[in-house]
């Protein structure tokens, strides 16, 4: 437990400084929101941006936080999951490394629909943080640029995603598929009501119109031949 106070202790106070601010726009944004819609699904995105961009912010400000000392460089995986089964502080750090990423890994599907396949916050997550190492080592912080903290990091965020992405049992794949495909059935359906609808107009427009009295008698007169007295015809 030291250990976490000693490396993550100062985030504390910038974490208390920016829930105010936080606060604030979450209810600016909501009350823009409900003006164009229903206020719980407003009030509901708000949040989840402001959480998203607060949590965000915190990550960054902690990955980026320098430490006094040279600095290394782990490449070999493994090295630092060994570490953590000998040594406390190497256990913590392991177990902070999994859960940095973690709610992001949560939020994220929660509020787009493009995030709720787990594939793609996995390869999202593997990115941003070997470009967080990669980062630490060209700036030299003082930090220990580890593949254990990319894989951990990576495992965190894949495992957020998975618990508000259930696969479907029949295919295995996610709910997000099913949708776009009963959206794209939608679609095809609502097409193919509308050609028939103009099909329809298109036939009433050509379709005579009804005629009755003297109006019928001189429109069939010009539309039909009519015998004459001594067999000509009359047009």
């Amino acid at each position: 437990m030291d250990f976490l106070l000693d490396h993550f202790g100062s985030l504390l106070p910038l974490a208390m400084l920016t829930l105010a601010p936080a606060a604030a726009t979450w209810w600016v944004l909501s009350a823009r929101r409900s003006r164009r819609g229903p206020a719980r699904p407003a009030a509901a995105t708000a949040a989840l941006d402001v959480a998203i961009a607060l949590l965000a912010g915190w990550v960054l400000a902690l990955v980026f936080l320098p430490f006094p000392g040279p600095g290394a460089v782990h490449l070999v995986p493994g090295t630092d999951l060994l570490a953590a089964t000998r040594d406390e502080d190497a256990f913590w750090q392991v177990a902070a490394n999994v859960v940095m990423l973690l709610p992001l890994g949560v939020l994220l599907p929660l509020r787009w629909a493009w995030w709720r396949e787990q594939p793609r916050v996995t390869v999202a997550a593997l990115c941003g943080s070997s470009g967080i190492e990669v980062l630490q080592h060209v700036v030299g912080m003082g930090r220990i640029c580890s593949t254990d903290d990319v894989l951990v990091n990576t495992l965190g965020a894949a495992a957020g995603a998975a618990l508000v992405t259930r696969p479907s049992p029949r295919t295995g794949r996610h709910d997000v598929a099913e949708f776009r495909r009963y959206r794209n059935q939608a679609a095809r359906l609502a097409r193919a009501h509308e050609a028939c609808r103009i099909a329809q107009t298109s036939t009433r427009d050509r379709t005579p119109p009804v005629r009755d009295g003297a109006e019928s008698a001189r429109y069939l007169s010009t539309r039909m031949s009519i015998p004459g007295p001594r067999g000509m015809s009359a047009k």
